[in-house]
Order: structure tokens, then C-alpha cells, then sequence
């Protein structure tokens, strides 16, 4: 990953270097190993490119970087993890290089093939391409959301575009303000707005997942353009499931070798839980194993970053530990420092830019820890519980359907498998749950994400806020409503900037919901947070499960093989039998990579937390109802009474004022 820019002056004024350098440099923490402008005066455009070195290292690999004798120039960010095979074909062709780098195979495979070339690319990218011959400007996003590219359209005026938010308070003549409607929907439910192709600020748009732009100078208006359906690419499966799993694992083996490419030393941020430990227990397998095709992969790669939360509820370090002692590998522990606990998640929620329900700051410091050690990739397990039925509540979705269907036998399976995600003294209140018919509450409906998206770990105490809420009369006000808590909240959905809508419809209810958790809700939400707490400290994450084939393989299969004998990810499981131990390839427990904000709110942070909401700040903003919630919190404080899912409601209203008064 990167920082790239861009600024075209439509109304023809000429491009400052120095306007161009301030908006790209705003970026250098995503790139800290070097940076490029290019300027065409004569069309008005420049490109600006923040690097992080990760292939060919040399002067040769700097960006912006162009091809056929200028008339290309592109400033990209991510990586296409096949470009050795695809330069291969192109040189074939007839093109040749001069580089070492995936970057100047993209540029070849657009004059080659050009929109077309999206679909050749096996990898992440956000990336921008100017046709100097065209006058056009190409803007595009890889599948699934990982690469981030923002921008901001103002007709015959401006055009301009950057890897993050924030490089907008930068953009000389560029005034940045707040969306207020954004903004609320993005307190009220965090899961919705970066699918759509909206931020939490007033013109300043991202490119959606699966789409691109194609920009010409006398343009009024622009339309995303749909590249990629996942639904338009499902692959025939074997019927017998023991083959599936063979294809599964096949397919799974070359994500990693891909992922493996890289001049620098890579690492894994290991939870412990079965996603990550797939990740970096597979990358041994494959070392042992005599068949697989190792190219352009560093020696040191075995290290595990791991992150550690002593006597709390995240703390995981009893699961990593298994998984590095099966493999002999090696393992970096990374300890809280709680002395600035307060200045640091401020600073850290100012570069997020973002809403969430929760600070990045303790994901952060994993892979700062890894780029004080010269690691600058990672390779994690993000995408699996998004597919593969990851979350108690899309079980439960699953029961429902197996009962439409009249499969008695797979419903007591799915009822089996719901039980086993909870301890054993959970379970009849979790059973009680999984029969009642709750999503036809309005209230339930609109809970219903928060209450089976959380960890385990938060599940009690929410029942418990969510039956009292339940239960309270009119003239109670001390209780998390966002409807009361913001103002003049506007309930009118967000249309989506995209041409063309995917039609669900047809799918069976846990694959529609399997498709919206995947590509319109939570992944795209963890995998822009993700992006920021690593690009924090110049680490770029790669993900093996978002291997566009595998996606698509997973997306084909029946649900018999995403959920049976007590599992959810079931596939995954068997395809690893034998590469991590069998207590955590087995285990159903999962808790989740986050701050401890329970811990934190009735320890370090709650000093802060007070005068934060009685700061006049904080009661004045136009947003919310600063004294409702003032009140809320001070009840929590002098009773002690917080519980774990008020902390991460409250945690959104301190994210947005933290934003809001920086």
C-alpha cells in the first residue's frame, strides 16, 4: 500500500507544485520510504505518490511512474499480487519493461487491454491513470474494497483524489466540512456508508468496491461504473464434499503463495482465533511442502506479531501461544502502554478520520511494533467470518432458513453449532434466542446487527441493556437510543453512487445476508479500518481469504458446506486439519481484535470521558443531545455501572467530537 494523489485544475489554472507536494505529503504516513509529483501543465493535472517500498526497490520502482514514451502516467496504490505471470503474457505480447514492478505490468495490461484489465488483476489497488494522448483521467478500486481512494467533483472547477479523508484539510481552496446527515447515520449505525460510496464530509466521495471512473475535462457529472458482480462469477463446485475441500485448500494454497511476494520481510498479526492462525500456520505448510512454487518471496517471513491486553476480556495471548508453539515460530508480543492512553487515541482517532464503534489505537500498535522491526506487510485473516457464517447472527439466519426449508436434520445441526459459539452457561438463554422469531420486533430490527455483530464477550451485557430498554416506561431518558440522542436525525436512506445495484433477490435468505455482511456492511467497515490502523506506521496488510477465486469459490458452495457438525467455517477448518492445532482449528469461541474500552472506561479513560461530555463543546454541538448523554455518563461513572456495549455506543459520540474539534 501507498498514499496517492491528485489534483485537475478543469477550469484550466495552472497546478502549483507546492499546492500538489502540501495535499500528497498529507499522506506520509501511508508511504514513508519516498515520494513523486508529476505535473502536465499543459491539460492543468498533476499526480502526487506517497511510497511504500515493497517490490523493486530501486529508483526504477518510484511512482508517479510512466509508460509508452510518456503518453501513460499512474500513481497506485496496493499491490496485484500475479503481475509476474501477467507480465509474462504481456511480453508475449510485445511490451516490454523496465522495472521490476507490478505498477509498470498495470500500465502495459490498461494499453493492452484497457477497462478490461480490472479482471486480469488478482490483488488490491486503488489507482489513477492519466492519458495524456486522451485527456482522460482513470480512477479505479479493486474488488472488494480493500484499497481506499476518495474524491471530491466540483464541475469546471475541480478534480481531486487521495488514498484518505484527511488529505482534504490540505487541499489548498478546498474547504472541508462536515456532512451533518452523514455524519449522524454514520453515529447511529456505522456499517452502511462506505458501501454506498459516502464519507462523513460534504463533497468528498469514495470509489466504491468493484467500480471505476473515467474522467474528461468537460464533464458535469460522474456516473461510478460497475466492473465487477461477484454473483456474475460463481464457479461450478464438486458434489462431494471431501473434493470441495480439496479445491478449497488448492485454491487457498495459491492466495498465500501470491501473497508471499514481496523484497521486504513480511510478518502475521496473529489473534489466536482460526482466521489468522490458518493464515500463518499455512505459510509453514507450504514451506514443508516439496511442490509448492516459491517466486520472489523474502527468507523472513515467520514472525508473529501478537497483540497482548493482561487481564482483560481481548486478551487472546493463551490462543496465539498455542499456535506458535505447534509451529516453532516466532513471536513478538506487544504490551499495552497505557501512560497517554487518553492523548494517544485522540491522535489516533484524528488520522482515522472515520466513525466507529470502537478506537483503532490498540490494532495500531501491532503494526507499529512491526515497522520498528523493518516489516512493512502483513498477512492477516480478514474475510473468512463475513462468508463462512463467522457471526452468531448469521446462524441464526441459517436455523431460520433450514426450518423454511423443512430440513429438520441441518436445523438441529445449525442449532448445535449456534449453542457451541457460547460457554456452556450461556446456552439456554442463547437457545431461548435462537427460537424466538425477534427479528419482527421494530426494535429488534434495529438492534438487530449490533446485538449478534458483537464479540461474545459483550452478549450478556447487552441482553441485559437491551430487555431493560425494552421494558422502561415513555418518561425514562437514561438509556442508549441513538433516535433521542441525535438530533433531528434524518431516516431516509443513502442511495448508493453506483450505476447498477446487484440483485440479491433470487438468492436464498442466508446467502443474501451472507452477500450484504460481505460486500455492503461489516467487512467493507473492518477492512477500512484495517487499512487505517496499519497505513498508520507504513504497514501494508495482505489478506489470503480475499483471494478474488477463492471468494468466488466460497460464494458458489452450498451452505451444507460453510456450516455442519457443530462448525461454522467448516470448509476452512477441514481444509487446515493438520497445519494448526486441533484446539483452535476446533474452537467456536470468538472474541474479536479491539480496544478493551469496558476496561478502560472504569480505569484509565474515565477522567477523560467526564470532561469530555461536559466540555461546552460537547453540550453545544448542533449533532446530538449533549446533556442527555452528559447525564447518561455520569450515572455510569458514579454508580459503576458501565456496561461493555454502552462503552462502544458512547465511544461514537467521542469519536465524532473528537473529529469535530481537532
Amino acid at each position: 500500500m501507498c498514499g496517492i494523489s491528485g489534483i485537475w485544475h478543469l477550469d484550466a489554472q495552472t497546478i502549483s507544485e507546492e499546492k500538489l507536494l502540501r495535499f500528497t505529503h498529507s499522506l506520509t504516513h501511508r508511504g514513508p520510504d519516498g515520494y513523486g509529483i508529476y505535473i502536465d501543465n499543459e491539460a492543468c493535472i498533476g499526480l502526487g505518490h506517497r511510497r511504500l517500498s515493497i517490490l523493486d526497490l530501486s529508483e526504477r520502482g518510484k511512482q508517479p511512474m510512466s509508460y509508452a514514451e510518456g503518453r501513460y502516467w499512474i500513481s497506485f496504490n496496493g499491490e496485484v499480487f500475479n503481475f509476474i505471470e501477467l507480465r509474462k503474457e504481456l511480453i508475449a505480447k510485445g511490451y516490454s519493461f523496465v522495472s521490476d514492478t507490478d505498477t509498470e505490468v498495470i500500465l502495459a495490461a490498461w494499453d493492452c487491454w484497457g477497462v478490461n484489465c480490472l479482471h486480469k488483476f488478482n490483488g488490491m489497488w486503488a489507482l489513477a491513470i492519466w492519458d495524456s494522448v486522451k485527456q482522460e483521467l482513470f480512477l479505479a478500486r479493486d474488488r472488494f474494497s480493500i484499497s481506499p481512494i476518495y474524491y471530491t467533483f466540483i464541475p469546471n472547477k475541480l478534480l481531486a483524489f487521495a488514498s484518505e479523508t484527511i488529505a482534504f484539510k490540505h487541499l489548498e481552496g478546498f474547504e472541508r466540512r462536515f456532512d451533518n446527515r452523514n455524519l449522524q447515520n454514520e453515529i447511529a449505525d456505522t456499517l452502511h456508508l462506505d458501501s454506498k460510496g459516502h464519507t462523513i464530509f460534504e463533497n468528498i466521495h469514495q470509489i466504491i468496491g468493484g467500480h471505476y471512473l473515467l474522467i474528461r475535462k468537460d464533464q458535469t457529472h460522474l456516473q461510478q461504473k460497475r466492473w465487477w458482480n461477484t454473483l456474475e462469477h460463481l464457479v461450478s463446485v464438486p458434489s462431494k464434499y471431501e473434493d470441495q475441500v480439496a479445491q478449497f485448500k488448492e485454491i487457498f494454497d495459491s492466495a498465500c503463495l501470491l501473497r508471499l511476494r514481496s523484497d521486504v520481510p513480511l510478518a502475521t498479526a496473529l489473534s489466536g482465533g482460526l482466521d489468522s492462525s490458518s493464515v500463518y500456520g499455512n505459510l509453514y505448510y507450504l514451506r514443508q511442502s516439496k511442490q509448492s512454487s516459491f517466486e520472489r518471496t523474502p527468507q523472513n517471513w515467520q514472525k508473529a506479531y501478537i497483540a497482548v491486553f493482561p487481564d482483560t476480556s481481548q486478551d487472546e495471548k493463551h490462543y496465539a501461544d498455542q499456535v506458535v508453539d505447534y509451529l516453532n515460530g516466532k513471536a513478538t508480543y506487544i504490551y499495552p502502554d497505557f501512560k497517554n492512553l487518553a492523548s494517544d487515541l485522540i491522535t489516533s482517532t484524528q488520522l482515522f478520520d472515520h466513525i466507529y464503534d470502537a478506537p483503532i489505537f490498540s490494532t495500531s500498535t501491532v503494526y507499529k511494533a512491526m515497522r520498528q522491526d523493518g516489516v512493512r506487510v502483513s498477512l492477516d485473516g480478514h474475510g473468512v467470518d463475513e462468508m463462512l457464517l463467522g457471526y452468531p447472527h448469521l446462524v441464526k439466519i441459517a436455523y431460520q432458513q433450514a426450518l423454511s426449508e423443512q430440513k429438520a436434520d441441518f436445523a438441529l445441526d445449525i442449532e448445535n453449532t449456534y449453542l457451541q459459539m457460547f460457554a456452556e452457561k450461556e446456552r439456554a438463554i442463547a437457545k431461548q434466542r435462537l427460537l424466538e422469531k425477534n427479528h419482527k420486533h421494530p426494535f429488534r430490527v434495529k438492534t438487530f446487527l449490533y446485538e449478534n455483530l458483537m464479540p461474545f464477550f459483550l452478549k450478556k451485557a447487552y441482553k441485559t441493556l437491551k430487555n431493560n430498554i425494552l421494558k422502561q416506561s415513555s418518561n425514562e431518558v437514561l438509556y442508549i437510543n441513538n433516535s433521542k440522542w441525535l438530533l433531528d436525525l434524518q431516516k431516509n436512506p443513502i442511495e448508493s453512487l453506483t450505476d447498477k445495484k446487484v440483485d440479491i433477490s433470487h438468492l436464498p435468505l442466508t446467502d443474501r445476508i451472507l452477500y450484504e455482511t460481505f460486500h455492503e456492511t461489516t467487512l467493507p467497515t473492518i477492512l477500512r479500518n484495517f487499512d487505517r490502523a496499519s497505513l498508520r506506521h507504513g504497514v501494508e496488510i495482505r489478506m489470503p481469504f480475499m483471494d478474488w477465486r477463492l471468494v468466488t469459490y466460497i460464494f458458489s458452495l452450498p451452505l451444507e458446506s460453510k456450516i455442519r457438525e457443530g462448525f461454522t467455517k467448516k470448509i476452512v477448518r477441514d481444509s487446515i486439519k493438520g497445519v494448526i492445532p486441533e484446539s483452535i482449528r476446533q474452537r467456536t469461541l470468538k472474541i474479536g481484535f479491539g480496544a478493551p474500552l469496558y476496561e478502560w472506561f472504569n480505569g484509565e479513560l474515565k477522567e477523560y470521558v467526564l470532561d469530555t461530555v461536559h466540555s461546552q463543546s460537547f453540550l453545544e454541538t448542533p449533532i446530538w443531545n449533549g446533556k442527555l448523554i452528559a447525564n447518561f455518563v455520569t450515572q455510569r461513572v458514579n454508580n459503576h455501572t458501565w456496561d461493555r456495549f454502552e462503552c462502544t455506543q458512547i465511544w461514537k459520540y467521542l469519536n465524532a467530537h473528537i473529529l469535530m474539534n481537532q
